[in-house]
This record gives C-alpha cells, sequence and structure tokens, in this order.
C-alpha cells in the first residue's frame, strides 16, 4: 500500500480533542464585520480531515456533537450545525476508503462538495425555519476550506512524521 508513513502512526485522542477545541476558538474570535464573510468553518473542515483519516475516532457521532456545541457557541438555531456536520460525515464516511486513497488536489475538489453540501443544509435550514435566502457569497467559505485544506493536512500530520536523520 502507498500510504504516508505519518498516517500508520497512532494519533492521540488529546491531539485530536485539541484540534476540535483550537477551531471553535477560531469560530468564536470577534472578527470586524465583513471579515468573516470568506472565513471557512474551521469546525467543519477540521471535521472533515479526522472524519477522513481516522473514522475510527471521529464518526457521525462525534460530527453530532461537535454541531450541537457549536450551536450553543454560535447562538444559532439550535441543531443547525449537528444536523449539517451529521450528514456531511455520513457522506464523507460513505467514500472514505476512496478519499484517503486520493491526492491533496483530488481531496480538496472533495471536501469543496462536501462543505457546499454543508453551507446548502444550514442555508435550507435557515429558510424552512422562516430566514430570508443570505445570498451567494454565503457559498464562498467552501471554496476558501478547500484552498487550505493541502496546508491543513500538511500541518495536522507534522506532529507524527518520523523524524529520520
Amino acid at each position: 500500500m502507498d500510504r504516508p508513513q505519518e498516517l500508520v502512526k497512532p494519533v492521540k485522542r488529546r491531539f485530536i480533542y485539541l484540534t476540535f477545541a483550537l477551531a471553535m476558538l477560531v469560530e468564536l474570535v470577534p472578527l470586524p464585520s465583513g471579515s468573516t464573510r470568506w472565513l471557512p468553518d474551521f469546525v467543519g473542515l477540521l471535521l472533515l480531515y479526522w472524519v477522513i483519516n481516522l473514522p475510527s475516532r471521529v464518526n457521525i457521532g462525534t460530527a453530532f456533537a461537535l454541531g450541537l456545541i457549536a450551536d450553543v457557541a454560535t447562538a444559532g438555531l439550535f441543531g443547525q450545525h449537528a444536523l449539517a456536520y451529521s450528514i456531511t460525515a455520513y457522506l464523507a464516511l460513505l467514500r472514505q476508503r476512496q478519499l484517503v486513497m486520493f491526492n491533496l488536489g483530488q481531496q480538496a475538489l472533495a471536501v469543496l462538495a462536501l462543505m457546499l453540501t454543508n453551507q446548502a443544509i444550514m442555508v435550507v435550514v435557515r429558510m424552512i425555519t422562516g430566514a430570508a435566502f443570505v445570498g451567494w457569497g454565503y457559498f464562498l467559505p467552501p471554496l476558501i476550506g478547500a484552498l487550505l485544506w493541502p496546508l491543513l493536512t500538511k500541518l495536522l500530520v507534522l506532529p507524527y512524521r518520523r523524524h529520520s536523520l
């Protein structure tokens, strides 16, 4: 199997929790009102990373729990993130074995599709509850997230690289 050695080494549960906590903190940082339009959903992006690369530890249940935490943290419609993250994680798990074999460019395209699905679910839920359509600019963050995917992948593998001299 031509899998990188970094992904074969065991990942500590603490590291996974730490990445989610940092992503949640990034989501909560107060930024100027216009700057948040282009920022991707870092919790959703990390969720996809761990679901794709470590489905035995991060799965639909984790996605649901993180979604509930995100709903409470953002004071959004309760269950909106939970539903979107759960469906997105399920879709990623359906093709997980294929996704891990893709190169980073192909994975980025798959992540783009999954993040767009995530945003679409959020829009539909908001519209069902009576909110107006937020505009097409709401679908820009998944593109930024897909562009950040290779960098995110490289950063999360760094602690588990073998340092051979």
